[in-house]
């Protein structure tokens, strides 16, 4: 009978290259980036699998007494930091939880993504993959693609390089203050303008509204906003919002008589 067998590494490597056919594909038929994301995701934690059992077989195990489940991507990179002694920077962390919310968005709820959203994304998942895979484990991914697929990512990367350009000079053009651009959370790029109430991606077009925190009036965007109520001696709600700093500060002091 015959077997299929394939390294952790042959594996992520066919993940990437079946990825990347998926992304040329969607360029004709938008459906097939599901398909081309969900790969990359697992590309991507196949290769951190790779570089832990470079380590040490085990470690690519969730429970090492009992070698049964593999480790998921949050707790590769836990062992990758502590044990292996691989440092992330933000932009690494910031990357790898991104695959983590489009993979969970894509196969447990109904998502609603926008295509600059997804090529954005992708973009930047191929650009820690194929980092990661030079850096840790010496592997030049790019440079292994079939040549047109090789091409055809530099053409994506092209076209969110487009778009950042036009978003920057849209930003200058409306006398954007430097201080209301933030990083979108959709597609990680230093586009997301708060100034008058706009709260909108200029490269991707994610929306969130912004909310003011009650205690220190900065604003947050509302998904980050925690809701917290302190009632009164009647029993009435009283819910005030706090961005995330406030609110870990105040589930760590506890004044709540400040805010009654």
């Amino acid at each position: 009978m015959s077997k299929l067998k394939m390294t952790l590494l042959e594996n992520s490597k066919s993940f990437f290259i079946e990825s990347v056919s998926k992304a040329v594909q969607a360029e004709t038929s938008e459906e097939h980036w599901k398909f081309a994301i969900l790969l990359l995701v697992q590309a991507i934690e196949t290769c951190l699998k790779e570089r832990l059992r470079c380590t040490q077989d085990v470690l690519i195990y969730s429970n090492i007494d009992k070698p049964k489940h593999t480790v998921d991507l949050w707790l590769a990179i836990s062992r990758l930091e502590k044990i292996s002694k691989i440092e992330f920077d933000a932009s690494d962390i910031s990357s790898i939880k991104t695959a983590s919310e489009l993979r969970n968005q894509i196969v447990h709820f109904e998502f609603n993504l926008s295509i600059d959203q997804i090529k954005s994304n992708f973009v930047t998942l191929v650009g820690f993959y194929s980092e990661f895979c030079q850096k840790h484990l010496e592997e030049d991914i790019i440079a292994e693609l079939p040549s047109r697929l090789g091409q055809e990512v530099m053409n994506l990367d092209k076209y969110v390089d487009e778009l950042e350009q036009r978003a920057k000079h849209r930003i200058e053009s409306e006398g954007i203050t430097p201080e209301n651009v933030w990083q979108c959370s959709a597609c990680k790029k230093d586009s997301f303008v708060i100034e008058d109430g706009i709260d909108t991606c200029y490269v991707c077009g994610y929306y969130e509204p912004t909310v003011e925190c009650e205690n220190c009036n900065e604003s947050e965007l509302e998904s980050e906003i925690q809701e917290v109520d302190f009632g009164n001696m009647k029993g009435l709600e009283n819910w005030k919002s706090f961005c995330r700093g406030c609110y870990e500060k105040l589930e760590t002091d506890n004044p709540y008589e400040e805010y009654y």
